[in-house]
């Protein structure tokens, strides 16, 4: 039997556990709050017969209320019923609620570029006010984030020990999307590609891309990123750019530096002698100025280049435009419609040569130079100090200056050290085959006077303007060029020396 009824606007509802009338007393027995509560209503008829503790706990007993009845309530309940208060609603045994089960969560652990960025103070108090990048950088295998998992609760119990089962808490809603895996026991997320981690929806992945769909300025910073960069705006100066996959800038570029391991796309670029573009594969421009680039594949110029310094493994192309100033070193040859100019800065083109090499050689010779003349220099003062007597200087004289010898001769030591380990390396220096090197420029225009050409041993300065189409070629046997009818630069330096020493040997003019 279950009663129902309203008090102050709440709905209570009750269930008759018994009722026991007799002369003495009249005793309702319900259970509450979804069997939670026990309460008790007695209205007493004969206070000197009322009911003991004794016969209330049996009947609760008998009502397999037992574990959970409080002896000191039933006691106080009795108490008051002898006294003729008549107490009721009075709770006399309890339940215990289930306790529900926590719910599973996902923690982040590395930056999305969403947070705000905290800039920091260096050594000497200044402040980047370029170095806002807010995202991490992840690799693969990197955990990523944390996944805590729902727990399961504990049970409760009714008045009657009748188990209650906790709600079961429910699991995070995070979903692993591209290149994001879980670990066996999902309690990690860990990526499986380098890039960025996007968290949008509940869903995890990672980013190979970085897109800016503006320009790069103080609200971007300089960007390093493990992944391709795409920038559809211009970078302005002293901004830098750095990606292991690749960068493609769709405007123009100013005194950056540009470093990728991947390819490189860039509008214009007008580095005002500071800028630099290196990159482990193709660089594909329109316009280059007062730019140094070092590239490991092939660079390709529609426009023009002017005092720039181009160095690449591969080739250099501008078939289309013109190279005014600066130099080109290639090692899979140059093709250029006009090279060269009547005046400015003078323009110097080598090809067939491995630039990383060159480049080192040039260092270690520069190096063992430089530190020669520290040497010399140094030995020269220390011989003037050894010579000073230092008997009749005043003592802080004479401590200073044997200081000062002490620190040369340290220094000196130093240097000698140096200059043994580049010795070393200069002596073991040697230049490795090169199968693809091929020392040819072509010029499909005009080459004009005063360019500077290296094409193996031999270097020479152009002294009459010549007219393209054109290929050239080193003459080994007399120290000079040769210019021969065009042929595309697939056609090797080697193939075309060949065919001159055949055609020679043939007596073909």
């Amino acid at each position: 039997m279950t009663a129902s009824r309203v008090q102050h606007g709440v709905d209570i509802s009750a269930k008759l556990i018994g009722e026991f009338v007799n002369d003495a007393y009249t005793l309702r027995i319900e259970a509450h709050n979804n069997e939670l509560e026990c309460r008790a209503n007695i209205t007493v008829h004969n206070t000197a017969n009322s009911i003991p503790p004794a016969e209330l706990i049996s009947i609760l007993r008998n009502n397999d209320i037992t574990a959970t009845l409080d002896l000191e309530q039933v006691a106080i309940f009795c108490t008051e019923a002898a006294q003729g208060e008549d107490p009721q609603q009075f709770i006399i045994a309890k339940g215990k609620e289930a306790t529900p089960g926590k719910d599973g969560w996902f923690e982040l652990i590395v930056a999305t570029g969403k947070e705000e960025t905290d800039l920091v103070e260096d050594a000497s108090g200044k402040v980047d006010f370029k170095s806002v990048q807010s995202f991490s950088n992840v690799e693969p295998g990197q955990q990523i984030g944390s996944i805590y998992l729902p727990t399961a609760g504990e049970p409760g119990n009714t008045i009657t020990s009748a188990v209650i089962l906790p709600k079961e808490g429910k699991p995070s809603k995070v979903i692993a999307g591209s290149g994001v895996r879980f670990s066996d026991d999902e309690t990690e997320a860990i990526a499986e590609q380098a890039g960025r981690a996007i968290f949008d929806n509940n869903i995890l992945s990672i980013a190979e891309e970085f897109v800016v769909n503006g320009d790069v300025d103080l609200s971007v910073g300089h960007i390093s990123f493990n992944g391709f960069v795409d920038i559809k705006g211009d970078v302005l100066d002293d901004f830098n750019i750095s990606a292991t996959k690749g960068i493609n800038i769709t405007g123009s570029v100013g005194a950056c530096q540009i470093t990728s391991e991947g390819p490189v796309t860039v509008g214009t670029m007008a580095g005002m002698g500071t800028g630099k573009i290196i990159c482990n594969g193709t660089l594909q421009t329109r316009y280059l100025n007062q730019v140094t680039v070092e590239c490991r594949g092939d660079v390709n110029i529609s426009h023009e280049t002017r005092n720039s310094v181009i160095k690449a493994t591969g080739s250099v192309n501008i078939p289309k435009g013109l190279v005014t100033g600066g130099k080109i070193v290639a090692l899979e040859g140059v093709e250029v419609k006009i090279l060269g100019a009547r005046a400015g800065t003078k323009t110097t083109v080598t090809s067939g040569v491995y630039f990383p090499e060159t480049d080192r050689l040039q260092y270690l010779r520069s190096q063992s130079k430089n530190l020669a003349d520290q040497v010399q220099r140094i030995g020269s003062t220390l011989h003037t100090l050894l010579k000073q007597p230092t008997s009749t200087e005043r003592k802080a004289l004479r401590e200073a200056t044997e200081l000062r010898i002490g620190i040369l001769t340290q220094r000196q030591v130093n240097l000698d050290e140096e200059r043994e380990e580049l010795a070393e390396e200069l002596l073991q220096f040697s230049v490795d085959e090169h199968p693809t090197a091929n020392p040819k420029i072509n010029v499909l225009g005009v080459l004009k006077e005063g360019v500077s050409i290296t094409l193996g041993e031999t270097t020479d300065e152009i002294t009459t303007e010549i007219s393209g189409p054109v290929s050239i070629i080193e003459n080994p046997q007399l120290g000079r060029f040769r210019y021969l009818t065009y042929s595309p630069l697939k056609v090797s330096a080697e193939h075309l020396e060949e065919e001159v020493l055949l055609e020679d040997k043939m007596g073909k003019p």
